[in-house]
């Protein structure tokens, strides 16, 4: 996959039509050492008329990408598997921590960052390149 900045539209079926799903501030916590799994995090802004879905991630630098939401469950925070994630016309979504994020598996090097296709449910996708930010780094 090419590398792309953050900020490209959709690719794909009908793609002139609907090059309007913008992602911005798309960055990925450094890896923990002895670990290959962390979290990606970025804001997908529907500038179209019409709802659009995320439906997954993948990446060829990554075993698995997976969408999942912390939640409270009594006095605990868990994390939730996310099966789609729907962004209405105008709407902003942020995939922050706390919140909404991409759990990006079996990854071995972080340095150059990470390449993500965004799917959508009606086929589309949005390549995306992730800039690295520290562990402690501020999101």
């Amino acid at each position: 996959m090419p590398r792309l900045p953050a900020g490209m539209g959709c690719s794909g079926p009908d793609a002139g039509e609907r090059d309007a799903l913008v992602i911005s501030e798309a960055r990925v916590r450094a890896l923990i050492p002895g670990q290959d799994k962390t979290a990606g995090y970025f804001r997908a802004r529907n500038g179209t008329a019409d709802a659009m879905v995320l439906s997954g991630a993948r990446s060829g630098q990554a075993r698995s990408i997976e969408m999942h939401i912390t939640v409270q469950d009594g006095d605990m925070m868990r994390m939730r598997r996310l099966d789609a994630v729907e962004i209405a016309p105008g709407e902003t979504v942020r995939f922050e921590p706390g919140g909404r994020h991409l759990m990006i598996f079996g990854v071995d090097s972080l340095e150059a960052g990470i390449d993500i296709e965004l799917q959508l449910r009606d086929g589309s996708t949005v390549a995306v390149h992730f800039e690295t930010i520290a562990t402690g780094g501020d999101i």
